[in-house]
């Protein structure tokens, strides 16, 4: 695949906040990494989309994109290493209020709706609650086919999520898909009018019923969210 260098996705530029530690989450230095086109096309298109959503939610604008690292040099066999690969540390919005990846507990639904949008996109995100190597970033790559399977501990937990926080459903969180999921899933499904959400077409319509749930939700007022 061709490679090509970039300094921006959507138009905003990123930054790595890795260095010194104290940046995590703040600011960064501008960052040009070079990286596989399919990968840099769709990543570019899901924050298009993204800042769309939390500009329409009342969220704010973003300015800056921080990230913990993209591709990487050297002979290994990662994503990252592939060129296809991207952890998101957080984001800058334009009155300087930030949202970072580290938030999910105190801030679930701006987390939700930005996880929605790279879920639509690509087929591997790993995020709080995955395991610990990923409760201060989301991991995003191309290496697997979007959609929803099972068996797939980050997905089932995103969908838990949005049964929970954003249809009402009484569940435990804990990314097994087991008798208590199929059940609130089922019951969201009809709702939604939707069939089996391995079919590509329902999982992502599942999406965007929540990304619009999540938008929804974002522009209520805050006193009405904190009960939430």
């Amino acid at each position: 695949m061709p490679i090509q260098r970039i300094k921006a996705l959507a138009g905003v530029p990123i930054l790595y906040d890795r260095e010194p530690d104290s940046n995590y989450g703040h600011t960064g230095y501008p960052l040009r990494p070079y990286v596989d086109a399919k990968f840099a096309a769709a990543a570019d298109r899901a924050f298009q989309e993204m800042f769309l959503s939390l500009a329409a939610a009342g969220v704010g604008e973003v300015t800056s994109i921080l990230t913990g690292g993209i591709s990487r040099s050297g002979g290994g066999v990662g994503y990252h290493e592939r060129k296809r690969a991207f952890d998101l540390d957080g984001l800058v919005f334009s009155d300087g209020q930030t949202w970072v990846a580290n938030s999910f507990n105190t801030r679930r639904f701006e987390y939700l709706i930005i996880e929605a949008h790279l879920r639509r996109a690509f087929g591997t995100v790993l995020t709080y609650g995955y395991d610990q190597r990923f409760e201060d970033h989301i991991h995003f790559d191309n290496g697997d086919p979007i959609g929803f399977r099972k068996h797939s501990k980050s997905r089932t937990l995103f969908l838990q999520n949005a049964l929970r926080y954003l249809f009402d459903q009484e569940l435990e969180c804990d990314g097994t898909y087991g008798p208590e999921t199929q059940q609130a899933e089922r019951a969201v499904r009809a709702e939604l009018n939707l069939g089996a959400l391995s079919i590509r077409d329902n999982w992502d319509h599942f999406l965007t019923a929540s990304i619009e749930a999540l938008e929804e939700r974002l522009s209520m007022p805050a006193i009405v969210k904190a009960f939430s």
